[in-house]
């Protein structure tokens, strides 16, 4: 995804990695009696709005494994041994989710933005094409009495050329039923013709 924000993705990704940091010490000084995990999920959503699926991953990996380290660390005997490797589990697994859905909402906004742009453009040749036409219709078309042709401006042009560049319709020919009558007539009656 293209960066659009006017911030320096070096500073971003520079921010994101103290904030890390920071919960790592955070999280490591509070010990095992303050669930700090959620606090992970700032860095995990600044990464995910800002940069590619890669640094979601990273950061939450990096989550999961703080989590884990801090709580080993911590000293904290649990029921089971297990239990230091859930906590990081559960870390790691709840900022991915959470980076993954951010992501998916900044694509989806990025993908409408785009629409939307796409649409006014649209909406805008309508519009300008809606005037030619209604500028046409508004005023009196001079034909040729003889030649059939239009005159537009103070040039002459046939049907099909007025067609084609006033009205910007594609073109092709065929024959009519009344047409194809009278050359049947002349094929079957050469005294005709």
């Amino acid at each position: 995804m293209k960066e659009t924000s006017a911030f320096d993705p070096r500073t971003i990704a520079a921010a994101c990695i103290a904030l890390f940091v920071v919960l790592i010490y955070v999280d490591h000084s509070t010990g095992h009696e303050f669930e700090f995990s959620p606090a992970y999920l700032i860095p995990v959503s600044l990464c995910a709005w800002f940069f590619r699926p890669p640094a979601v991953w990273l950061i939450s990996l990096g989550s999961g494994a703080a989590t884990w380290l801090t709580d080993l660390l911590s000293g904290h005997a649990y029921s089971h041994f297990m239990f230091h490797y859930w906590n990081g589990f559960t870390c790691f697994l709840s900022t991915l989710i959470t980076g993954l859905l951010l992501l998916r909402i900044r694509r989806t906004l990025t993908e409408r933005q785009r629409l939307n742009d796409h649409l006014a453009k649209a909406l805008d040749e309508l519009k300008s094409s809606t005037e030619e036409i209604r500028k046409l219709q508004d005023g009196l078309q001079v034909v040729c009495a003889w030649t059939k042709r239009l005159k537009v401006g103070d040039q002459w042009m046939t049907p099909d050329q007025f067609l084609s560049t006033q009205l910007h319709l594609k073109l092709t020919h065929g024959i009519s039923p009344e047409a194809y009558d009278e050359i049947m007539e002349g094929v079957q009656d050469p005294a005709r013709g």
